[in-house]
């Protein structure tokens, strides 16, 4: 069981590392496209679309300490995490549609 929890633990911690350099990498990502005109929106596409992908494997890393600690504070860790994962999802996908912006009128 010891074996069982170490690799648990570390995919845990691997999944956590990645989200957090993919999430890392799309602040960086738009900083460097945030010249010209249009460049607000570039920035918040490309880090909406890394802080989803983020999430994912922080959703994944949650799921796995579920898995080896199973208390009401880790669902509703697991729980909180997966609400602002789809939050994310949604904000970004009425952005894209045009729903986010201001209306006139």
């Amino acid at each position: 069981m010891e074996v069982y929890d170490a690799a648990v633990n570390f995919l845990r911690a691997f999944a956590l590392a990645v989200g957090s350099a993919v999430i890392f990498s799309g602040i960086v990502r738009g900083a460097l496209v945030s010249r010209g005109p249009g460049g607000r929106i570039r920035v918040a596409r490309q880090i909406g679309e890394h802080a989803a992908l983020g999430l994912d494997f922080f959703v994944g890393a949650t799921l796995l300490n579920l898995a080896i600690n199973l208390t009401l504070l880790t669902v509703a860790t697991t729980a909180l995490t997966i609400v602002v994962r789809k939050l994310v999802t949604l904000s970004l996908s009425l952005a894209w549609r045009g729903g986010g912006g201001a209306t006139t009128g």
